[in-house]
């Protein structure tokens, strides 16, 4: 795998260097700036976003990179940050902004060249055979910025409505029907989740055909994982519904802490009787319980009967996350 760094775009009265962990106010109002100008008003895609920055500072002398004026505003930012958590790919998220002011002088190009780079030349490290991608995952971007990541090869992978129900409002009941009831995750019911999840995706476009081992570890291996309020519903001995859910303490004061219902599915035979809308509630409660203020999960734009589901129980939609990515050949 081959790479060069381009060369610094030259930009009178700034100076390209690393980000400091001192640039955080600077970014950040880079990035207020840049929302504002991009339609976004949303604080969490820039805390989202601010995470990954914190994640790359450590090594701000290789993985990030700044266009700085005198006073210390930022004219451009771009950092590079790698995944190996799951285990069928190694993942490099690609961040930058360049300001509204700079931008129509090709910053935007060189930025997007640049951490393009810097991932290759991080993947290159990577000792074994898993599938090297490149990722740059956005919340609600102009069509330029869109139109920049296609022509330099980056392909649009899916979009996800991110959805959130307050849960100081009412809880529909939603009665099983009978025989059925409530089960949390257990190392020992592992298979019968993993059962009810492949039948329930394997027949959805990009289903990734994973291994049992591979789905538990990549849904349960995160510290938020929360295997108390992962359920399964039981149709005598056999699975017929999941949902595994997680919880995340907010990044501001508004949100406070939030319970996720971060991959859910019901077995094709049973769809329509009401299982969806009965385990969304139930984890709905179990929230409440836990004393949390929202539930929040993520739907495919596609997937029109889910979202419709989702809305008749109260949940809203506050923003889009979208996926843009590029797999990169070992040697290329």
């Amino acid at each position: 795998m081959t790479s060069e760094v381009p060369i610094l775009l030259e930009l009178p009265g700034h100076t390209w260097r690393p980000l400091h962990r001192e640039d955080a106010p600077a970014l950040h109002q880079l990035e207020l700036d840049c929302a504002r100008a991009d339609g976004s008003t949303n604080l969490g895609t820039i805390v989202d976003r601010q995470k990954r920055f914190d994640d790359a500072a450590g090594n701000v002398s290789t993985d990030t990179v700044c266009a700085v004026n005198p006073t210390g505003q930022l004219a451009a930012a771009a950092w590079v940050t790698c995944d190996d958590r799951v285990k069928h790919e190694y993942r490099a998220f690609l961040d930058g902004n360049v300001h509204p002011d700079y931008r129509g002088r090709g910053l935007g190009n060189f930025v997007v060249q640049w951490m393009e780079a810097r991932a290759r030349e991080i993947l290159a490290t990577m000792s074994d055979d898993r599938r090297l991608v490149l990722r740059i995952d956005f919340y609600d971007r102009s069509d330029d910025a869109i139109a920049l990541f296609e022509k330099q090869g980056f392909r649009f992978v899916f979009a996800e409505d991110e959805m959130r129900r307050d849960l100081s409002q009412p809880i529909p009941a939603t009665p099983l029907p009978e025989g059925m009831g409530f089960v949390s995750w257990t190392p020992q019911r592992a298979g019968l989740f993993f059962s009810v999840y492949h039948h329930a995706f394997r027949d959805r476009p990009g289903f990734p055909g994973w291994t049992e081992d591979f789905w538990c570890h990549n849904l349960t291996g995160d510290s938020g994982f929360r295997p108390d309020l992962s359920l399964l519903i039981m149709d005598g001995r056999e699975g017929v519904a999941f949902a595994i859910c997680y919880v995340e303490s907010g990044g501001d004061d508004k949100h406070g802490s939030e319970g996720w219902i971060v991959q859910m599915g019901v077995r094709p035979p049973c769809r329509n009787r009401g299982l969806g809308s009965a385990l969304l509630c139930e984890a709905m409660r179990r929230f409440k319980a836990e004393g949390l203020r929202y539930a929040m999960l993520d739907v495919n734009v596609n997937n029109l009967q889910a979202l419709s589901v989702y809305r008749r129980l109260g949940f809203e939609r506050c923003r889009r996350y979208t996926s843009f990515q590029k797999t990169i050949t070992p040697g290329e």
